[in-house]
């Protein structure tokens, strides 16, 4: 069975989403949801209903294209975006990242020509194209058992007999089809005066705008021909306006497009619920695209050594000694829990099951010993942030991050407190309790640590570690 490739024309379905669910819906603040809650209901599915192998999201570029320099007035006519889909769209295209997806443009081209330069890459290497579009443009592209088109709205597949049903043409015969009868939306002028069923009969007898005008003589009635004659030169301007560029790409990494290991709506399940889009959250937890929530869980006992790490040869040995695509545990220790003021104490990591590290920078009691520095501290989170990071209530690390040394970590994270509340809201969040749950292990309470200590940075090395 052929592995598929499924590529998003990004803009063009964001828009859909946006229009075909109510403008009601919006977030307790009043933000406006609705293209939002379609986007991540399409996510949500990918695993049930659009089966895939790899994605892609297809993007425009900034600015002008070259279109622009083959006609000055191609989509000159194209209204304002409206407010509200303006402002969700950053977030959606922010969440592409975060979600682990692969996204990509090309200065000067449309989504719609990426689109079709990496299907022909893709189907000559044997993968089964899918595009994910509304875009009429894009039929030019159906070629049966190598690229089709899906309807995201009736969740349809259209191949070169659905092409044909709609509009009476073959895909190869699309571009001009729609050189003939234009486009209004991209103000692309076409013939005036040939519609549809014109073009259609003239496409069917010919076959291309060239065998057209090579037998325009032989052309009846008369009212036809002498339009095809006068729209001559609008005809060919056409066809160029409309056919895509399919030569972008010699050679594609398809590695680079693979699914996230983890379900990717997980990645952003944070900011769903301050959106309150929580209806997507219940059916990623009613798939159990992480576990089945319904089978018992089995229990393992847990065992590790914990390694306090001082000199700033060896953390950036052991950091480095991580290969590219393993999980990384993280975790900081402060010296209070408002992150605005909070002095970071020092920061843990583990990425396997046989030890796990603790890094002190700012414990502060007598008799303490050496230390990592904040700069070198900086350095070591920011290569371990390069990395697939776990965390428990990791929205507390990652501010803490941010007001201390400006940086974040935006996507390709798992947070274990927004899981357990998946698999079960009325139960406890706490590490402690999920550590006993799911690992038999008992960890020490921060009281237990703390003592009468006014905060951790009086803990002692030995006893954080």
């Amino acid at each position: 069975m052929k592995k598929s490739l499924t590529i998003i024309d990004t803009f063009g379905f964001l828009f859909r989403a946006y229009y075909a669910l109510p403008s009601y819906l919006k977030s307790k603040k009043g933000f406006p949801t609705n293209m939002l809650t379609g986007f991540t209901r399409f996510i949500s599915s990918l695993n049930s209903e659009y089966k895939t192998d790899l994605l892609l999201f297809a993007l425009d570029s900034k600015g002008e294209n070259f279109r622009k320099e083959i006609d000055s007035s191609y989509k000159q006519n194209r209204v304002e975006i409206p407010e509200d889909l303006l402002k969700q769209l950053g977030v959606a295209i922010d969440w592409i990242d975060k979600m682990g997806f692969k996204k990509l443009s090309i200065n000067g081209y449309e989504a719609d020509d990426i689109v079709a330069s990496i299907a022909k890459v893709a189907s000559k290497e044997g993968y089964l194209v899918k595009i994910v579009s509304h875009d009429k443009d894009l039929y030019q592209l159906i070629d049966d058992e190598k690229i089709v088109m899906i309807d995201p709205i009736k969740k349809s597949v259209i191949d070169e007999n659905g092409c044909f049903e709609k509009y009476g043409v073959k895909p190869s015969q699309f571009c001009d089809y729609q050189a003939l009868i234009g486009d209004s939306a991209d103000n692309i002028a076409g013939v005036k005066g040939i519609g549809p069923k014109n073009a259609q009969k003239l496409i069917t007898d010919f076959g291309s705008i060239e065998k057209i005008y090579e037998n325009i003589n032989l052309i009846k009635p008369d009212r036809i021909r002498n339009l095809l004659i006068d729209g001559k030169e609008s005809a060919f301007l056409s066809k160029k306006l409309v056919s895509l560029k399919a030569d972008l790409f010699e050679h594609v990494d398809f590695s680079e497009f693979s699914l996230p290991n983890l379900h990717p709506i997980l990645s952003i399940a944070n900011e769903l619920m301050e959106y309150d889009i929580k209806d997507v959250l219940e059916q990623v937890k009613k798939d159990g695209f992480l576990l089945n929530v319904h089978e018992e869980i089995k229990v393992t006992k847990s065992s590790f050594e914990a390694i306090a790490i001082v000199d700033e040869t060896k953390l950036f040995n052991v950091i480095n000694s991580i290969s590219k695509d393993t999980i990384v545990a993280f975790d900081t220790e402060t010296n209070s829990l408002d992150t605005k003021e909070a002095k970071i104490v020092g920061f843990s990591f583990a990425y396997d099951d046989k030890k796990a590290y603790y890094v002190p920078i700012n414990h502060n009691y007598l008799g303490v010993g050496e230390q990592i520095s904040e700069d070198v501290a900086k350095k070591a989170i920011e290569k371990l942030l390069e990395y697939k990071i776990v965390g428990h209530n990791l929205k507390f690390d990652f501010s803490l991050l941010k007001n201390l040394f400006g940086h974040s970590k935006k996507d390709n994270f798992i947070d274990t407190m927004i899981l357990s509340w998946l698999i079960n809201p009325e139960s406890k969040h706490s590490l402690d309790f999920l550590m006993q749950k799911y690992f038999d292990y008992e960890m020490k309470s921060f009281k237990s640590v703390v003592g009468k200590s006014s905060d951790f940075s009086q803990v002692s090395i030995d006893e954080a570690t």
